[in-house]
């Protein structure tokens, strides 16, 4: 389980590295081509959109792997400490029904985009390939949520540092 988890956070962290490439180049090269050559790229703007939607959704996976995800602190007192690991058991089984139950909404959110063949203004792209990242992040952090709620101690510790 380890490993695939590994895998799995490796696997997000290319891809959405590689989406903000792409936003990075497109953006850039838009500039260079509008400053120097007094041009435009065709569609780049609407591209470096879509790239950054992947970095984003692709973002809550990362978060959900490394448990860096906000959380309010305002009960943490409320229950005895030995609660705590059983407590935070249930946070992941809450969080992953949450998490499914976003990924059953956003799969038919794409199928009804599929269906109907709606497609991006300007470069005319089939817009489903685009939203499926949505899906897919959300039914991951599930997944994740699923196993730490199985095996605790594959759960990485959260960064708790304060900041005045």
């Amino acid at each position: 389980m380890a490993a695939f988890l590994k895998w799995l956070l490796r696997a997000e962290s290319l891809v959405a590295a590689l989406a903000y490439l792409i936003v990075a180049s497109l953006l850039l090269g838009e500039i260079i081509a509008r400053e120097i050559f007094s041009t435009t790229i065709w569609g780049s703007q609407r591209m470096a959109v879509f790239a950054a939607i992947y970095a984003g959704f692709l973002g809550l996976c990362l978060a959900t792997a490394a448990n860096s995800h906000l959380r309010p602190q305002f009960a943490d007192g409320w229950w005895p400490a030995r609660w705590a690991r059983e407590l935070d058991r249930i946070g992941d089984v809450i969080s992953a029904i949450l998490f499914i139950i976003l990924g059953i909404v956003g799969l038919d959110f794409v199928s009804q985009t599929y269906a109907t063949g709606d497609t991006a203004s300007v470069i005319r792209w089939k817009l489903w390939p685009f939203q499926a990242v949505i899906v897919y992040s959300f039914f991951s952090s599930a997944v994740r949520h699923i196993i730490f709620a199985a095996r605790p101690d594959l759960k990485p510790m959260p960064d708790i540092t304060e900041t005045a």
